[in-house]
């Protein structure tokens, strides 16, 4: 048997010699989760597979929760020897594969058990009121092999409030791209926080920056993200949405510093445009070089002008042999609402950009707008080949360049994400 992975390795590493034309010197595992382990060759004796039966884990259950301890029941399955477990807010590892979480646990410098627990209580990690957690374990063969994955969730009690901070709120102003709000915090708030998002944004954004910035509960993202009082003021939001529902977010704090409840405000912004056909102008301008990111490249300029039906309006710019491939799916999604809450989905007012395009290139401008019903317009297409040559004078002034979003900056401080080890002790 020996022989026969002495005969295996060989035969890997020889493959490898052909395929780099190098002899290599180390044998590298490597695993699903991206972790792997390298070994020098002339130090390994031989390669031997191993079979274990059945599932190699620790099955826990929340016995009992405090913001100072969790009691829990963890038993091992048949097979596994020994496991080590964490404890991670919820919304911070809720998008990670087991195969991660596993690799995550194992780093950690935890103790490992060996034994089954009829009720233990685990302490060391740092509890937040109100808080979603989850308690990980990873179980261990008799091989000290990482095997697999148990998940337990709990939530923390809540502090009792002193008093009962509220927060009220008074809209001052609301227009198609702004709007004002006056906040009145009663005597038990100490301060508040304040931050708004398109409906539903808000949500989607705690989900995918959480285990970014390190976020326990929804409350930090507010107080990170938003403007902060300590008394009556009020904020003015710029830069916003035609007829768009708005939810703003608040979160005040009682007289010890304690996080009441996030209330939620919600407003819509004035509408654009009208009932009639939402309709959008398409006008080719000049082809001429331009800068591309420090580049003297071919550019060729767009004006799209909305009618006054227009509440929202799309374009687009093809290759023409791109777009006769399939117009009507790229039509379709034109005519579309985003799949989430995003940046520049939608454009508002007349704007000119324009787009590399090579000399004699044919292609294809389409646009399209809905009013304020949500009805789309007609779809506006122009197709156009590019000049032999472009003239080589400066971009137009008013010319938008398109591109990604720009980042939103942040009020506040990115909480910190703590190092603490996990203990559990039998009751």
């Amino acid at each position: 048997m020996k022989k026969f992975f002495l005969t295996l390795l060989s035969t890997i590493l020889c493959l490898s010699v052909f395929a780099q034309d190098i002899e290599p010197n180390r044998f590298v595992l490597v695993e699903k989760s991206g972790n792997f382990k390298s070994y020098v060759v002339d130090k390994l004796d031989y390669v031997e597979f191993k079979t274990v039966e059945g599932e190699v884990a620790a099955d826990i259950e929340i016995l009992d929760v405090t913001l100072e301890s969790v009691t829990v029941k963890v038993m091992r399955t048949q097979s596994c020897q020994a496991f080590k477990l964490s404890c991670y807010p919820t919304a911070r590892i809720a998008s990670a594969s087991d195969d991660a979480l596993a690799a995550q646990v194992d780093s950690e410098p935890s103790d490992m058990y060996w034994q089954d627990y009829e009720q233990a209580t685990m302490s060391g990690a740092d509890l937040e009121p109100k808080t979603d957690y989850t308690i990980v374990t990873v179980g261990y063969d008799s091989y000290g092999t990482v095997c697999d994955v148990r998940k337990a969730e709990f939530t923390t009690p809540a502090i009792p409030l002193v008093g009962n901070p509220v927060v009220e709120v008074e809209e001052v102003d609301v227009q198609k791209y702004e709007f004002t709000l006056k906040f009145k915090p009663n005597a038990d708030v100490s301060k508040y926080s304040v931050v708004a998002g398109a409906a539903g944004e808000m949500q989607s954004q705690y989900e995918m920056f959480a285990p970014m910035f390190g976020f326990s509960n929804f409350g930090e993202m507010i107080a990170m993200w938003g403007v902060s009082f300590e008394a009556e003021g009020e904020f003015t939001w710029n830069n916003m949405q035609p007829n768009t529902q708005y939810e703003v977010f608040i979160q005040a704090y009682d007289a010890a510093g304690t996080m009441a409840d996030y209330t939620v405000y919600n407003l819509t912004t004035k509408a654009l445009g009208g009932e009639g056909v939402a309709e959008v102008t398409v006008t080719l301008g000049e082809y001429v070089m331009a800068d591309w990111f420090g580049e003297m490249l071919p550019s060729q300029y767009v004006t799209f002008t909305p009618n006054d039906q227009s509440s929202a309006y799309r374009f687009g710019v093809y290759k023409a042999e791109n777009y006769d491939a399939d117009p009507e799916a790229i039509k379709a999604e034109l005519c579309s609402e985003p799949p989430m809450p995003m940046s520049n989905w939608f454009f508002y007012e007349e704007i000119t950009t324009d787009y590399q395009i090579d000399p004699n290139t044919e292609a294809v401008v389409i646009a399209a707008a809905k009013n304020v019903n949500n009805e789309w317009g007609p779809v506006t297409e122009v197709r156009f080949t590019t000049p032999a040559e472009a003239a080589p004078v400066a971009a137009p002034a008013k010319a938008v360049r398109l591109g990604a979003p720009k980042a939103v900056k942040q009020a506040g401080v990115v909480p910190a994400i703590k190092n603490t080890q996990i203990k559990l002790k039998a009751l």
